[in-house]
């Protein structure tokens, strides 16, 4: 039987077009980065690759959860904390649906949700939190992973456009986490 997208695993790279990714060894304990991770509103202090999440239909603020819809925007491409420096071409948006979210073992999951067909374009976002198994006696580290796999006809055309930004923003946006969590 063969893996299918959406479910509550990570896509196989090997299912997609291409894939990016990013992870950051982060010296906080784990319910620490996953709480700043799940803190859209404190994005525009550290994130330099998604300046911006909202929740959309959200009318009494629940927390986030599974079917959620999420407005990524601005998306910029290359990542950088300066705004008012990124070019019209080079601020990008989209729109996903939460498709796994797991406060246990730290997993969240979002899989594009445009109005293209999915043979067109899909991708789906993983990031995960893990404790750090090396860590010395009393050291509290955990590791961030975040990987997006691309499918579709257009994930040829995604990834001759903006595949180098798009990795260059994962490692940013992990380099970021480690750097908030680390600091509060």
């Amino acid at each position: 039987m063969s893996w299918v997208w959406g479910t509550s695993t990570p896509p196989p790279v090997s299912s997609a077009v291409f894939a990016v990714s990013g992870s950051s060894t982060i010296s906080a304990p784990p319910e620490k980065v996953w709480q700043t991770l799940l803190d859209f509103d404190s994005y525009r202090e550290w994130n330099p690759f998604v300046r911006s999440l909202k929740i959309l239909k959200n009318p009494n603020s629940a927390p986030l959860s599974v079917g959620h819809r999420i407005e990524i925007y601005p998306v910029h491409l290359p990542p950088t904390m300066d705004d008012a420096s990124v070019g019209f071409l080079q601020k990008n948006s989209t729109l996903v649906e939460v498709t796994v979210l797991d406060h246990e073992t730290h997993r969240v999951a979002w899989r594009t949700a445009n109005m293209l067909p999915r043979w067109m374009l899909d991708a789906e976002r993983w990031q995960m939190i893990t404790v750090e198994e090396d860590a010395r006696e009393g050291e509290v580290k955990c590791k961030y992973e975040s990987y997006e796999v691309f499918k579709g006809i257009l994930a040829y055309v995604v990834r001759w456009f903006v595949g180098k930004e798009l990795k260059l923003g994962v490692k940013a946006m992990a380099d970021g986490l480690k750097g908030r969590a680390e600091q509060h």
